[in-house]
């Protein structure tokens, strides 16, 4: 089986320095927080910026109230939402991802959650 085509040419740069297993990609920077990790030895997550904008190209489907990151690649078109970052953004990012640039796979709309609503909601699990 041949391999994807690569995106863009930083992508191509990043998988050619992963074919030496000596590179491995930066560990996020350090972070800002309220926590001590002093005894810690792990690294803190990269600092995450939630999205706050809706996209122009999803104003006319039915996620048009979800806020997404613009870096992210969309696979399936524009509806359902099934992407992935780029190999350079998660490169960039070390051994762990921000929240933004998780991938997501969806079958269909995602529901409209209003924060007085989720007070009164159930959550069942069977099996």
């Amino acid at each position: 089986m041949e391999d994807p085509p690569v995106q863009d040419k930083r992508s191509k740069e990043l998988l050619e320095k992963f074919e030496n297993p000596n590179v491995l990609p930066p560990s996020p920077p350090r972070t800002e927080s309220s926590v001590s990790d002093e005894g810690l030895d792990f690294p803190l997550p990269p600092h995450s910026t939630e999205p706050s904008k809706v996209l122009a190209v999803d104003n006319n489907t039915p996620d048009s109230h979800v806020p997404r990151d613009p870096r992210l690649i969309r696979l399936t078109g524009v509806h359902p939402f099934n992407v992935e970052a780029p190999l350079s953004e998660l490169f960039n990012e070390g051994f762990l991802t921000s929240p933004e640039l998780f991938y997501v796979r969806n079958h269909g709309a995602v529901p409209r959650v209003e924060d007085a609503e989720i007070q009164d909601w159930e959550f069942s699990v069977e099996g």
